[in-house]
């Protein structure tokens, strides 16, 4: 703040709600992950904006705050396609199947998991293992 870094301030507030989420206080992170939102709108960083929603989405999502949820990780997924930032995209649906796993939309958290295990096998990147093991669960789920 002190000399000026409004891009360097906002990465430093995400940072500060990445801690506050990884200790379990939600509503901290999203304090910091809303403060995040305003300086990356404020100074047109998309990416930033991406990020900042991404997170404030799976927080809400650990509150039980589904429709919030929803409302960022789709814009999330906008974001990111519009950016290219296919790593994004793959994390973004990974979370969207499991909103709607949390919200008893089994087939719907399905076709996100399956969009985003293609694409995280495509990449090559660790979470396609996650996403394996999402779409046993529903798999899994739906036979018992």
């Amino acid at each position: 703040r002190e000399i000026g870094d409004r891009r360097g301030e906002g990465n430093a507030l995400g940072n500060l709600g990445i801690a506050y989420y990884s200790l379990g206080q939600y509503e901290r992170a999203i304090d910091f992950y809303q403060q995040r939102l305003t300086i990356a709108r404020e100074i047109g960083d998309r990416q930033g904006e991406g990020n900042a929603l991404g997170n404030l989405g799976i927080t809400q999502l650990k509150l039980g705050q589904y429709s919030e949820a929803l409302n960022n990780l789709d814009t999330v997924l906008e974001i990111f396609r519009e950016l290219g930032g296919r790593n994004g995209e793959a994390e973004t649906l990974k979370n969207l199947a499991e909103l709607h796993q949390a919200l008893g939309e089994v087939e719907v958290a399905r076709q996100y998991a399956r969009q985003a295990l293609a694409l995280a096998t495509e990449l090559g990147i660790p979470l396609q293992s996650e996403c394996e093991a999402l779409l046993a669960e529903l798999e899994q789920g739906e036979s018992s």
